[in-house]
């Protein structure tokens, strides 16, 4: 069924308190790959003392599909199109937030493809912002509406040059199960039913997972393992990743930041393109 426009457009998303702790920060850490090395240097993301938070995990405060049934989506079409974060400054590792949330823009993919809606999300703690998250749903079957309305999140173009390095993160066979604890429990990702009936072999990692590894491999590489360094992070979702794979990254030194494509090595399938990180000096 096509998107509503007008609806989504005229949709009033309540705001809402989160309050979260360290074993929500912990877990989050885990989730997307912390700890796993067992690396001295990852200790203060899976250890309470001094502990810090993984930056996108703001995508997880952020996170509400509360509202699609009242903007006429159904979950089951919905996958991530895109996440696009701003950091005003860095999360706390326990606490409260205030998040409000509005409708951005939609736009038509045409009859018989998919719509986009774009969803923006400021979280605040102490009444103060500490990031916008600019989230991109791509809602499959939902296109020719006949138009599109508001504002867009446009993606970071990539380099035409070859990557500057690369890495390989080995997706854990488990990483999903941990992942929907944070709160994402669509079916997509765990039954194999529900995946074949979307038109999947088998479950999917989130696409908020796999832009949380992508930031983890960041904060790795190029932050020294500080978060505060870390100014905006941002990525299209291009296809999707299976647990037990290995994700493969490529980076390049822009005069913009850190450009990133992200793909499943043993398929050569990009998952993750147009990634961007902007660092501070």
């Amino acid at each position: 069924m096509p998107l509503d426009p007008q609806k989504l457009m005229a949709l009033s998303i309540p705001a809402r308190d989160v309050a979260y702790g360290d074993r929500e920060t912990l877990l989050y850490a885990l989730a997307v790959g912390f700890g796993i090395r067992g690396a001295t240097e990852e200790l203060p993301f899976v250890y309470e003392r001094e502990l810090r938070v993984v930056p996108s995990m703001a995508t997880m405060l952020a996170f509400d599909d509360t509202w699609l049934g009242a903007g006429g989506i159904d979950l089951q079409h919905v996958v991530h199109g895109a996440l696009d974060i701003t950091f005003h400054r860095p999360l706390a590792s326990a606490g409260a937030g205030r998040i409000t949330a509005r409708i951005s823009g939609v736009s038509d993919k045409g009859t018989g493809r998919g719509g986009l809606v774009f969803q923006e999300s400021v979280v605040a703690q102490g009444r103060t912002p500490a990031c916008t998250v600019r989230s991109t749903m791509f809602v499959r079957g939902a296109g020719g509406f006949g138009g599109s309305v508001g504002e867009f999140v446009e993606v970071a173009a990539m380099p035409n040059s070859a990557h500057h390095e690369s890495t390989e993160v080995v997706i854990a066979q488990n990483q999903a199960l941990l992942f929907r604890l944070l709160g994402d429990r669509n079916p997509l990702h765990v039954d194999p039913s529900v995946a074949q009936l979307a038109g999947f072999p088998r479950p999917i990692l989130h696409g908020a997972c796999t832009f949380g590894i992508a930031c983890a491999e960041t904060l790795r590489r190029f932050c020294d393992h500080d978060p505060a360094r870390l100014v905006r992070f941002a990525a299209r979702f291009a296809g999707p990743l299976h647990p037990g794979e290995t994700l493969r990254f490529d980076f390049w030194h822009t005069p913009s930041g850190i450009a990133f494509r992200a793909s499943a090595a043993q398929r050569q399938a990009i998952v993750l393109d147009n990634g961007l990180a902007v660092l501070t000096s």
